[in-house]
């Protein structure tokens, strides 16, 4: 399976269930809540498209990604978020491609965004640990998504780079 062709096809489902859950959903341009710290996790899939996506971004751009993986070794900010915006959007990873959705994972629970936590997203329908309207149905978790690809190895991005 061609990794391109998946995300085509990846991001149209996407699509479907943002819209389906929009009510929920409160992201916004700059809001970057869920790229202020983490460990994002992508796959070795994910790593070679992502970087082509750097290999694209302007010189001074590039250099700011640099000085950012430095900072994310201390527990920063994705490298890539450059001014509150990701700077290789079409490029991004799995996990930053379906947050901000709730949806079911490998064990039958479900899965709130990061920023649920921040008042955002279906925080007014999450509470104490329980979801109170029908998440996604379909299981987002990169692995799973993954799961017709040869060899996947998932690691946090800062551990690929490192």
């Amino acid at each position: 399976m061609n990794y391109i062709d998946f995300l085509k096809t990846l991001d149209l489902r996407l699509e479907k269930y943002f819209e389906e859950q929009k009510s929920y959903i409160c992201c916004k341009k700059f809001c970057s809540a869920c790229c202020e710290k983490g460990d994002y996790p992508i796959s070795n899939y994910e790593l070679e498209y992502l970087m082509e996506g750097y290999k694209s971004l302007a010189n001074p751009i590039k250099i700011q990604v640099q000085e950012n993986f430095k900072e994310m070794e201390k527990g920063g900010k994705c490298p890539f978020l450059i001014n509150k915006e990701c700077s290789i959007y079409s490029y991004r990873p799995i996990i930053c491609r379906v947050h901000g959705l709730a949806y079911i994972c490998s064990t039958g629970k479900a899965i709130v965004p990061y920023c649920t936590n921040n008042g955002l997203n279906y925080s007014k329908e999450y509470s104490t640990g329980i979801l109170n309207c029908e998440p996604v149905k379909e299981n987002l978790e990169t692995k799973e998504l993954l799961k017709d690809f040869k060899d996947v190895e998932i690691r946090n991005l800062i551990d690929w780079i490192m």
